[in-house]
């Protein structure tokens, strides 16, 4: 445990019903005397009056006291549920503050958390995916995470590495006393721990699709309507229509929600011959932007669909493809080899149809056994690539496996936050907590 106490306003700042106060630390149980004038009971809610250091009543409160290690940092910690607003909190951290805690820094009581062993860091990491979730669809799989069903499965994979590690080093080192481990018997384990692993990355979808949104571009030539289906699927006039080509000359976006999944809406510049540099540059950006989405909204119009048109639209990935055709009051132009959608802004023809295939489309690419933060997937893929690698060093003598296998081990540790971590990468996980959590 730290040496200190920490207090911190939970609830945020501003006017409100009910304030929540946190304390964790050492001092936790002085405090409770000198503000309460009592002992507490552990893990139940007194109703009690709160004192400052002249004896004077702050507030009238519910205090609930939780014995180290049964809390949430591991450490000794006491919960103020105080009236709310902007002076009466303040008033209590100032004096617990006297008593000789200090103002918690941001995510500091989950950062407790993870040193006291009461969570590893694919759990802390998920509290503040919690905190700032966009959508409703994002709740149930990050829950999954802070319950440690990935924990569990990425403990699995490191004391599989661990083992098999430890038994071709044991027999490295003390060779004439540990009895020989075959070639055969190390690379039939080698392929069990690479189905896990590819288990795990088959099976997995990113965190930040599911909490920050599923990046969707709608692209297509100039003039086909794409702002107008913008503006109809975000419900109000965001981007400016004309019937001038050109009119979008840069990107802009908005984020939607259909049925619980958070949508971030690019409208692209117009694909055409640019007449100048900005127009130009803007055309550059559409292009770029739909290779890096996760939905490419492909927009045609059905008074005129130009041979250029279907080079590019041929060129977009189909897993990521959404084909919409616009105006179709005058005509639905069949397309070979695909399945459009047809719509017309004219008529509101179609939008519920285009919104359902953006939501179907989601489903399937956020849909997941695991969910990985990219920094996390990236320590994964590193320990896969290692492991992957001994593939090659069949002929190789066992120390050359002994360093890949050590290698993928401790970046699966790293991921867990088993190793050894600094405090300055340990500050950048948690400095965009809030305060209080």
């Amino acid at each position: 445990m730290l040496n200190d106490t920490i207090v911190s306003i939970s609830s945020g700042y501003g006017i409100s019903a009910i304030s929540v106060i946190r304390v964790s630390g050492n001092l936790v149980n002085e405090i409770i005397k000198k503000i309460f004038k009592k002992t507490l009971k552990e893990r139940y809610a007194h109703y009690l009056k709160l004192f400052n250091s002249e004896g004077k009543v702050i507030d009238d409160v519910i205090a609930i006291y939780y014995k180290a290690p049964k809390s949430y940092t591991g450490e000794d910690m006491l919960e103020i549920f105080s009236h709310g607003g902007i002076i009466i909190p303040k008033m209590i951290v100032k004096e617990i503050i006297k008593i000789g805690a200090r103002q918690a820094e941001p995510g500091e009581f989950t950062k407790r958390a993870f040193l006291n062993g009461k969570l590893d860091l694919i759990q802390s990491r998920t509290i503040n995916e919690i905190i700032n979730a966009k959508n409703e669809f994002a709740i149930f799989p990050l829950r999954e995470r802070i319950e440690g069903k990935l924990s569990k499965k990425i403990e699995n994979l490191k004391e599989h590495l661990l083992d098999l590690l430890k038994e071709i080093e044991a027999r490295i080192d003390f060779e004439e006393d540990v009895p020989e481990i075959s070639k055969e018997e190390v690379f039939e384990r080698i392929n069990n721990i690479l189905k896990i692993f590819e288990d795990l990355i088959n099976n997995s979808a990113s965190i930040e699709k599911i909490s920050e949104g599923i990046n969707v571009v709608i692209i297509g030539k100039a003039n086909v309507g794409k702002s107008s289906i913008f503006n109809k699927l975000l419900g109000y006039e965001r981007a400016i229509v004309s019937d001038i080509p050109g009119t979008t000359r840069d990107y802009i976006s908005e984020y939607i929600n259909i049925n619980g999944i958070l949508f971030r809406i690019i409208d692209t510049a117009g694909i055409r011959e640019a007449i100048d540099l900005i127009e130009k540059i803007g055309i550059e950006r559409s292009l770029n932007l739909s290779k890096f989405s996760d939905i490419v909204v492909f927009v045609l119009s059905a008074e005129n669909i130009e041979e250029f048109e279907m080079d590019l639209l041929n060129k977009v990935p189909k897993d990521k493809l959404i084909l919409v055709v616009n105006k179709c009051e005058i005509s639905r132009p069949l397309i070979e080899n695909y399945n459009p959608i047809y719509v017309s802004v004219k008529e509101n023809i179609g939008f519920e149809e285009l919104k359902s295939a953006l939501y179907k489309k989601a489903i399937s690419e956020i849909s997941a056994d695991y969910y990985f933060s990219r920094s996390e997937f990236e320590l994964l893929q590193y320990a896969y690539d290692r492991i992957k690698e001994t593939l090659n060093l069949k002929d190789e003598p066992l120390d050359i496996l002994s360093h890949q296998i050590r290698l993928a081990a401790n970046s699966i540790s790293k991921l867990l936050g088993i190793e050894d971590l600094p405090e300055e990468i340990l500050n950048r996980v948690f400095k965009d907590f809030c305060i209080g959590k």
